[in-house]
């Protein structure tokens, strides 16, 4: 996978200059006309992305109560500011994927929300409980949303062109925040606790739901309402889409594992560059116009 990662000898660990984060609330044109199965007209790779999207409404609230709960212990004006940009980014991401969630669900696909229920109640817990914890599993999480959101600026023709056109834009515009956002969870953690072995632990438990929880669990109910489950052939054509040679959870090997250095920082990787097309799109107006997507201001 290419990448440019920085080290302490050469590039400092932060975003270029021009970095900001701007929380982009928009409408998305995903409705039940919207072909069912949306990504390379197949069931599999579809309800991979169906199963991972609709947990951003639990799970990106469970990010900003992580972040915002340590808010008045920092002093930093700056990370103060990202910090308010961070919340109001996830928030409008919870609400993009519910609406996404409600079509599923209207489209007989029930186990989603029913799964949701559960794991927002955990996650509420685990935030009045263990909020370092909390924080921890965060900044874990995050640093999974980052780098497939990497992997999908990087190779558009694996993991956005396939995509059916209502939903590119939700595939661009959600990218870009991720890795506008990358680091604030992590240096919220540093200024709070920055336990190295706290930080693994959650990265190990964040793998296991994303690789066995993700997979074999939320997606089957989905591939089985459509009458694949048991097929041979969605298996065998569907496990290389993500465990492949080009899989989505193989290629950015190199980037997840970096996490576990314990001088990592998400700005070691800078692909920022990646993003700017967009945002200059978007600040222009261009990209609402060419994608049909409406701002909500």
């Amino acid at each position: 996978m290419n990448m440019n990662t920085a080290t302490a000898l050469d590039t400092p660990v932060a975003p270029p200059p021009e970095h900001s984060i701007l929380p982009r609330p928009v409408q998305f044109n995903i409705t039940d006309a919207t072909p069912r199965h949306w990504f390379a007209n197949d069931p599999f790779r579809t309800h991979f992305f169906n199963a991972l999207f609709t947990t951003f409404p639990p799970g990106e609230n469970f990010f900003v109560r992580s972040v915002v709960h340590y808010r008045d212990n920092i002093k930093d004006p700056v990370l103060l500011q990202q910090i308010n940009a961070f919340a109001g980014q996830e928030g409008t991401h919870a609400f993009s994927h519910q609406d996404h969630l409600d079509i599923l669900t209207r489209q007989g696909y029930t186990s989603l929300e029913r799964e949701n229920r559960f794991i927002d109640g955990f996650l509420k817990l685990t935030n009045k409980i263990a909020p370092k914890f909390a924080l921890a599993m965060t900044v874990a999480l995050e640093h999974f949303t980052a780098l497939l959101a990497h992997q999908s600026l990087m190779r558009k023709d694996l993991f956005y062109e396939p995509a059916h056109a209502d939903f590119k834009p939700l595939f661009e515009w959600h990218a870009a925040e991720e890795i506008e956002h990358k680091s604030v969870a992590f240096d919220v953690y540093q200024e709070v606790d920055g336990s190295y072995r706290r930080r693994i632990i959650a990265m190990v438990l964040s793998t296991f739901f994303m690789v066995v929880f993700l997979v074999p669990v939320r997606m089957s109910p989905l591939l089985y309402r459509d009458g694949v489950l048991f097929k041979w052939s969605t298996w065998r054509d569907g496990l290389p889409f993500l465990y492949g040679k080009q899989g989505k959870f193989r290629m950015p090997w190199d980037h997840y594992k970096q996490f576990y250095r314990r001088d990592f920082h998400p700005w070691d990787v800078q692909d920022f560059d990646l993003i700017k097309k967009f945002r200059e799109r978007y600040q222009s107006g261009e990209w609402q116009t060419e994608t049909q997507v409406k701002s909500q201001r």
